[in-house]
């Protein structure tokens, strides 16, 4: 018969081992799973900090965004500018950034675009400058304008007037005009059936503004009906760019003194009774005018 005891011990010395090696299994296998709930639960932590990191640089790239858009300018040279700001923010954020790296390229480009920005602020603040100081100096050019159209409407008002008085004080005057019927003898008549002439008596008063000289005066008489008396040769002069005919005209030398004139007017059957009026021109003036009724 054999003997087995051997074998048991032998048996029982691997087991035992196994039993050490089991233990000490399961002992790495539960430090190993525990380290993994470590690494796992850091990694998880990590991704979280990034997640909240990223969302509050995207917030901020967001808000730099919103103020990129809220400056205002005429500037088409910085619309251009803040558009692309604008569109590389667009970029940034369509990164979705998840690591350390990432993250700190959204911190460097951030702070290039807060350093942009604020220096387009100080450009846009100097042209807004520019601007309020060039619409002042607008708005005092164009007061000066508006002072100065007024001061030429009232300089050229005072020329006007300043012309009229000079030509109302150049204009000849006559005074003291009378109308008398002459006979064939030349003596004063006051009936018409008898007038073969008719003479009108007036002064041409002294004027020292005007320029002596020789002076054509002109004579009109209209009878009642208002047809004209007029000249056998058809005498015309200008008044008011007109050509009026003349009943019959003078030519008088002036000295800027008084001067006592006659005109003569022959008598063609024309006259009629009635008032009939007299009116006297020169230098394309109405120098004076009167009526007087004739029988």
């Amino acid at each position: 018969m054999v003997d087995k005891k051997p074998n048991v011990g032998v048996l029982y010395g691997v087991v035992g081992l196994l039993v050490v090696v089991l233990a000490v299994a399961i002992y790495l296998l539960l430090d190993t799973r525990k380290n993994l709930n470590l690494v796992s639960e850091d990694l998880a932590e990590k991704t979280e900090y990034f997640r909240v990191e990223r969302d509050s640089l995207e917030g901020e790239l967001r808000t730099i965004y919103v103020q990129y858009d809220s400056l205002e300018t005429d500037n088409l040279d910085l619309q251009v500018q803040m558009s692309e700001q604008q569109q590389k923010i667009d970029r940034l954020i369509a990164i979705q950034a998840d690591d350390a790296y990432k993250i700190k390229m959204y911190k460097r480009e951030m702070e290039t675009l807060r350093t942009v920005l604020r220096s387009y602020i100080v450009q846009i603040d100097s042209l807004n400058m520019q601007n309020q100081e060039l619409m002042a100096e607008n708005k005092q050019l164009r007061n000066t304008e508006r002072r100065l159209a007024t001061e030429k409407a009232q300089l050229e008002e005072e020329k006007t007037q300043l012309e009229e008085i000079k030509d109302l004080a150049t204009t000849l005057q006559a005074s003291q005009i009378n109308l008398v019927l002459l006979n064939k003898r030349d003596k004063e008549s006051s009936k018409i059936r008898t007038a073969v002439k008719v003479r009108v008596d007036f002064v041409l008063r002294a004027n020292k503004v005007t320029t002596p000289g020789e002076k054509p005066i002109y004579l009109r008489i209209l009878r009642p009906d208002r047809v004209l008396l007029g000249s056998p040769d058809l005498q015309m002069f200008e008044f008011e760019d007109e050509q009026l005919p003349a009943s019959a005209s003078r030519i008088v030398n002036y000295e800027n003194e008084d001067l006592p004139i006659s005109i003569f007017w022959t008598n063609d059957g024309e006259i009629v009774p009635g008032e009939h009026s007299v009116e006297l021109y020169a230098e394309g003036k109405i120098i004076g005018s009167s009526s007087f009724v004739l029988k």
